[in-house]
């Protein structure tokens, strides 16, 4: 007499069982290693892009090298010389701290070996023989600091 080939049918529906548990497993490790991949690809781009940008900074260099007050009118004009290897734009003039409104001059790329005049009205009162810091910063974040006697 033949013997049916699933004559247990407890048999089979283990290794069923098993066979969808590892389909289970399998597919959410590859759904979990896609993810990590994704995850671990942003944060590298983040921090390449922060390496990037630091060594722009570190290429990046500017003095000012004269400042010039108009009296009657309370305009100052700050002159300042990139002497960095790469180009430079001023985004924001400080005096004593408080950020002062650039008439002329801001977001203009200085490039390198050269200079530029930025002019803007004192958001302070400056009498004579006052001493001011004036701090220029870059797109990028460099800084230069002078301490201006008027």
């Amino acid at each position: 007499m033949a013997r049916p080939l699933f004559h247990e049918k407890r048999g089979s529906s283990e290794i069923i069982a098993s066979l969808i548990m590892v389909l289970i497993v399998s597919t959410g490790g590859a759904a979990l290693y896609s993810y990590s991949l994704g995850v671990f690809s942003s944060s590298s781009s983040s921090f390449q892009g922060r390496t990037d940008l630091r060594e722009e900074r570190a290429r990046e260099r500017f003095q000012i090298i004269a400042v010039w007050w108009n009296v009657t009118t309370d305009y100052l004009n700050i002159t300042i010389l990139n002497f960095g290897k790469i180009e430079v734009a001023i985004e924001a003039v400080y005096i004593n701290g408080t950020r002062v409104s650039i008439s002329s001059g801001r977001g203009i790329n200085i490039g390198t070996r050269k200079r530029i005049s930025i002019k803007f009205n004192s958001p302070l009162p400056i009498d004579e023989g006052d001493t001011c810091e004036i701090l220029a910063i870059s797109e990028r974040g460099s800084k230069d600091a002078v301490y201006w006697k008027a």
